[in-house]
């Protein structure tokens, strides 16, 4: 009976056996796992390819099951965005090995996209935001990217309350996927307000953030919700960079009734400004410090116990114990401060923690990128010294003299890795990317002293004179005449009153020494008043620089000059004086130059001291010296500075019988407030009649208007007739006061000009100006300024000319 009983247990496990196989296992039923994988099947595919499923499919026949990558394959079918719905199942077949297949439902077809109830946006406006397309799938991500799209095409013209939602109802019945959109009114930013703020003024806080009240035509003033979280963000970090590290900052959006215009208010509580009780340095990890003492570097330490814990304090006292590093060669130190706060009250202890790392001596220095430019104008502005000290700041001031240069794009300059073989020193990598140096330019200039001319020039500054073309093409394509860094430039510029053609050719290193050479030449024709006047002018120049602020030049100028074309009431002086007259000029002068910014400096210092001597048909010396000096009254929380300008200048020349055409006048823009010339030493006779006399007039020729006497001289009551004729001795005196008005591109200026022009060394014919105007900053027209100024003399002279208004612009197209 035992033998008959275990019979039929095993005829009951193989009929048992192969029926459980046959049923569905599930992914997750351990008994799958590992056995191998021999079928993978896809129900429920219609338009989507089979292919294209099985591609993105993990699992595969061979492989052993196994249900992490079955999930997985469930993650990827999802995310082709073809199926509404994947699911997977497993069984175990008849002999041993699984079946996996996938149930899919692919997604309904958008067979047309419409929008409902959009007036301030056009439907073509709005299908550029929405990624979906008609006869594509539908796709839930998609279709919330269209909705927030759509939002935000809507909130960026100002519909802050616009609504969209989608019409599920039409989509999954009839394949239309339309977005119902209620715009809701425009909404306009009209005030923006700061509760709590005691610490900073509501103005200086405005300028920190992007949301802005609406200005008719200059201003949309759309309220943005993005835009106020990053501004409350932005305050928030304002604050705590200024020590209010307990700050709190938040915002509210105020509707009018009719919910078209908005204020918006955000709200402060600043808490207390912390300050600094005490300084610690150490070193990371032990604590020491190798290179210097604590004691040291708490004297580089910018803030002091008592002052307020402020970021751009903090950031200069990093930056000041860095650079005493780097200039002992220890280019890895990194410095950083933190600080705990002491107790209850408000205050901070800095703690400045010193990472010194090892000090290098500098390898080789490795220049890359210069295809045009020569290495040799790339090391003049690179000055690490190999064998020397790796100092880490000249990485951030070599960067600083490239792209000074205006001869490279970008620039960057990096030290390499430690070599294992020469721990001891790192080279230095140059990398640069040259830019078209060279340039034709189209432009204009008008104003009260040169009137208006046109000008055309041709500019290349980094010139190579012994680089010619070897073809016309090589000329063309700009491949001749570059790479020595020398400066080019030839200029022709036709006007009503001056017409000036001239070149320009220069090498900073002449000849590869520090001196720089300059030849150049001009030919001028200006017309004054009473008479016109002819220049021709060929320069050499010398030059080099003392250090980082002092330089020096001389030159040797020939000079031939011819005045022509005299109008009745010209001076005899100046017809005595027509021409032709050629002369030379050798030339010296030193310069001081302190001034943090060419372009619109905000301190330091010019100072121009020249000696002149004259040979040929006139031989004489003369002496010159200028000073001017800029300081910042104030700079506001925009950065924009009003700053003061006090010039003075003074020359003389050490002869009486010097040409008019050499003399000094004063008067436009060198004195505002009198005419062009118009402060001057009078003439004492003047032409009066034509035809005029072919030799010179002596001055005390007999004077007279008749008929027999047509060539004669009329008298005139000296200094009353207002013709210049040019003084000896000039001495300006001046203070500008230049305010910042409007963003950077306005200023306005208050000034007092003074000055004189005489006979000899005296002031009693001092003549004192004061004025305003304004300064319109074009960056597209250059970095000059467009000049207007009324001025009104306050002291002047009954013979001399005066001018309300000047004005000077230079505009390139």
């Amino acid at each position: 009976m035992g033998a008959a009983l275990l019979g039929l247990l095993l005829a009951l496990a193989l009929f048992v056996v192969p029926v459980r196989t046959a049923m569905a296992q599930g992914v997750e039923d351990e008994s799958l796992a590992d056995r191998p994988i021999s079928k993978i099947t896809l129900v429920g595919l219609g338009r989507v390819g089979d292919q294209e499923v099985r591609n993105n499919l993990r699992v595969a026949a061979g492989e052993p099951y196994d249900a992490r990558v079955v999930r997985s394959d469930v993650t990827n079918l999802y995310r082709l965005g073809h199926f509404a719905t994947v699911t997977a199942d497993a069984k175990i077949l008849p002999d041993g090995t699984v079946e996996v297949t996938f149930l899919l439902v692919e997604q309904s077809i958008v067979e047309a996209i419409q929008t409902v109830g959009n007036k301030a946006l056009s439907d073509q406006e709005l299908r550029e935001v929405i990624p979906l397309y008609p006869g594509g799938p539908r796709d839930d991500f998609l279709l919330q990217q269209s909705v927030f799209k759509i939002k935000e095409l809507y909130k960026s013209k100002g519909h802050y309350l616009v609504e969209v939602s989608v019409d599920e109802s039409q989509l999954k019945d009839q394949g239309i996927l339309i977005f119902r959109i209620v715009e809701g009114p425009r909404v306009r930013i009209r005030e923006i307000e700061f509760t709590g703020n005691r610490a900073f003024p509501a103005k200086q806080l405005a300028a920190q953030i992007k949301t802005k009240p609406w200005i008719f035509l200059f201003r949309k003033g759309n309220l943005d919700e993005e835009a106020l979280i990053d501004d409350v963000a932005t305050l928030d970090a304002y604050y705590k960079d200024r020590g209010y590290m307990d700050v709190r900052v938040d915002r509210r959006v105020e509707l009018s009734a009719d919910q078209k215009e908005a204020k918006v208010v955000f709200m402060v509580t600043e808490g207390r400004q912390y300050r600094l009780r005490s300084v610690r340095v150490e070193g990371s990890g032990d604590g020491k410090l190798r290179v210097f003492s604590p004691e040291q570097l708490r004297g580089l330490i910018a803030l002091r116990p008592g002052d307020a814990y402020t970021k751009p304090r903090i950031d200069q006292s990093t930056k000041l114990v860095q650079a005493a590093y780097f200039t002992m060669g220890y280019v890895e130190a990194m410095v950083n401060a933190t600080y705990v706060r002491a107790g209850e009250e408000a205050d901070v202890d800095m703690i400045v923690t010193v990472t010194e790392g090892d000090a290098f001596q500098t390898g080789l220095v490795k220049i890359q990128g210069n295809f045009i430019t020569r290495d040799k104008v790339i090391r003049r502005l690179v000055r690490f010294q190999p064998g020397r000290p790796l100092d880490g700041n000249e990485i951030e001031n070599t960067e600083k003299r490239l792209r000074a240069s205006n001869l490279f794009n970008e620039n960057r300059v990096t030290t390499q890795p430690v070599d294992a073989n020469d721990p001891t020193n790192r080279d230095v990598l140059v990398e640069i990317k040259e830019k078209n140096t060279g340039s034709l330019n189209f432009g204009v200039s008008v104003g009260t002293d040169q009137g208006f001319g046109g000008e055309i020039s041709l500019n290349q500054y980094n010139f190579d004179i012994a680089d010619p073309p070897a073809s016309v093409g090589e000329f063309v394509g700009g491949r001749s005449f570059r790479g020595a860094g020398q400066t080019f430039n030839l200029t022709i510029a036709p006007g009503i009153d001056v017409s000036t053609y001239s070149f320009a050719i220069g090498d900073p290193h002449l000849l590869e020494s520090d001196w720089g050479g300059t030849a150049s030449g001009f030919y001028r024709q200006r017309i004054y008043s009473q008479n016109d006047e002819e220049r021709l002018n060929g320069q050499l120049g010398l030059g080099r620089r003392l250090g980082d602020f002092w330089s020096f030049n001389t030159n040797a100028r020939l000079e031939w000059v011819k005045l022509t074309d005299f109008q009745s009431g010209t001076p005899i002086e100046i017809y005595n004086q027509a021409g032709p007259y050629t002369f030379s000029v050798l030339a010296a002068g030193v310069q001081r130059n302190t001034v943090d910014n060419r372009a619109r400096p905000g301190s330091g210092s010019i100072l121009d001291l020249g000696v002149s001597q004259y040979l040929g048909d006139y031989t004489y010396p003369t002496v010159r010296a200028a000073y001017t000096t800029f300081l910042t009254l104030d700079e506001d929380f925009l950065g924009r500075k009003t700053t003061l300008r006090l010039n003075s200048q003074a020359g003389y020349l050490f002869s009486s019988s010097a040409p008019v055409f050499e003399r000094f006048y004063m008067g436009g823009r060198t004195l505002r407030g009198f005419a062009f010339r118009g402060v001057s030493p009078q003439s004492v006779a003047v032409l009066n009649q034509q035809p005029w006399p072919a030799a010179p007039i002596p001055l005390t020729a007999p004077f007279g208007n008749t008929p027999a006497n047509p060539d004669a001289v009329t008298p005139v009551q000296p200094y009353w007739q207002g013709n210049p004729v040019g003084g000896q001795f000039m001495f300006f005196a001046g203070a500008q006061v230049e305010l910042p008005v409007f963003m950077d591109a306005v200023n306005t200026v208050f000034f007092v000009d003074s000055g004189t022009v005489e006979d000899s060394v005296s002031l009693d014919q001092y003549r004192v100006s004061i004025g305003a105007g304004l300064r319109l900053y074009i960056p597209m027209m250059g970095p000059a300024p467009i000049a207007l100024d009324f001025a009104v003399p306050v002291m002047k002279e009954e013979f001399d000319s005066t001018q309300v208004f000047s004005f000077n612009a230079e505009l390139p197209f």
